[in-house]
């Protein structure tokens, strides 16, 4: 009989628990940026060049950073470019799909210089995942290296590292690998991937920058973007 009480009484404590989850679950929503609601004719971009210093998509603003003597900009920008075969810097905007571009898909292009590139929510979120590939102007330099950057050999990488804060404290950090010739591999991303990113919880702001083992004496020669797709997350009610 001690046995069976203690059985039930364990039954219970695990329905319990299982009960409160599912309430905590029901009061969250989740939400995706497809970046759809961002108006571009076919095949162009956004590039803040209108001074806005950022766009706010629902609960995430995006930054941006444009200088109009240089007409050169870094944060991020919005694409839906579908060259996957022209190289070089004049097609910075087009992110690489091997399997065919969709030409009514929008998505995000982050430039990463000077200043980081970052995402920083209206309120605490707990990120679920988001799509990541390369830009076309990246994958093709380390595909065929060009007057810069030089063609990628067993031992180079091209590494995206994504930075979660709760306001100035570090929640988390997380590694995803653009390029990876380590280990025999030849491994170079040119698909959009569905990266898992729930380990990042009451952040309210995502960093992103880029690494590479292609450097120089200005730093990294290896174009420094990548692209983002449906970005998931959820937040309390």
């Amino acid at each position: 009989m001690k046995c069976f009480t203690k059985l039930s009484t364990l039954a219970l404590m695990a329905l319990g628990l299982s009960f409160m989850s599912s309430c905590t679950d029901d009061k969250f929503t989740t939400e995706t940026i497809d970046f759809q609601s961002v108006e571009l004719e076919s095949e162009s971009y956004w590039n803040g060049s209108d001074g806005s210093g950022g766009m706010t998509i629902e609960k995430a603003t995006f930054n941006n950073n444009y200088n109009s003597e240089w007409s050169s900009w870094s944060g991020f920008a919005f694409s839906n470019v579908t060259d996957i075969e022209t190289p070089g810097w004049a097609n910075q905007y087009s992110a690489y799909i091997g399997s065919g571009a969709d030409a009514n898909n929008t998505y995000a292009v982050s430039f990463v210089t000077g200043e980081v590139a970052s995402i920083t929510f209206s309120s605490k979120v707990n990120m679920v995942s988001a799509k990541f590939t390369n830009s076309t102007y990246p994958y093709l330099s380390m595909l065929n290296g060009d007057g810069y950057a030089k063609k990628f050999e067993d031992g180079d990488w091209f590494k995206l590292t994504i930075t979660g804060y709760n306001d100035a404290e570090q929640v988390a950090t997380f590694d995803y690998y653009l390029a990876d010739y380590r280990n025999s591999e030849t491994n170079i991303i040119e698909d959009w991937t569905k990266v898992n990113l729930d380990k990042f919880e009451g952040i309210n702001k995502l960093v992103f920058t880029l690494s590479s083992t292609d450097n120089g004496d200005y730093g990294m020669n290896t174009p420094a973007y990548f692209c983002m797709d449906d970005l998931v997350y959820k937040f309390m009610e």
